[in-house]
């Protein structure tokens, strides 16, 4: 089984729209931290991982499906796992949810692929990453 990372977020007013909900690029940072809480769930983050393993890892996709407005007074709890392994690449699967009633507010898939840290050129997956994932 997967592991699934989740935290928990209050919505403030000032990730509110014109519209009074939460703008969708809101949903874009908590979906990256989500991604940074995973790591740091496992005991790294984005530093150490250059250190030991000698590579970084770039966003090359995200696609959300908004789902249900969020608006003051709401939380919400975002979930992330990994939903499947490429040679280069990593797909998340992150789920937004409001936590009064877990109705999905959005859900993603982003996708990282991992880079030499000089060169920037694709590399394999770290055996040690997916290790880290399960």
């Amino acid at each position: 089984m997967a592991y699934v990372s989740t935290f928990h977020v209050e919505v403030r007013s000032y990730e509110l729209d014109v519209y009074d909900h939460v703008n969708n690029a809101v949903y874009i940072n908590w979906l990256e931290h989500g991604r940074s809480k995973f790591l740091q769930d496992k005991g790294f983050n984005y530093v150490n991982i250059i250190d030991q393993w000698g590579v970084r890892f770039m966003t090359v996709r995200t696609e959300i499906d908004y789902r249900l407005a969020l608006k003051l007074g709401d939380s919400a709890d975002i979930a992330t796992s990994v939903e499947r392994f490429g040679n280069t690449s990593v797909t998340f699967r992150q789920m937004i949810s409001r936590a009064s009633d877990r109705e999905t507010a959005a859900d993603a898939r982003v996708v990282i692929v991992f880079t030499d840290k000089d060169s920037g050129r694709p590399v394999p997956v770290p055996d040690q990453f997916k290790g880290l994932c399960t």
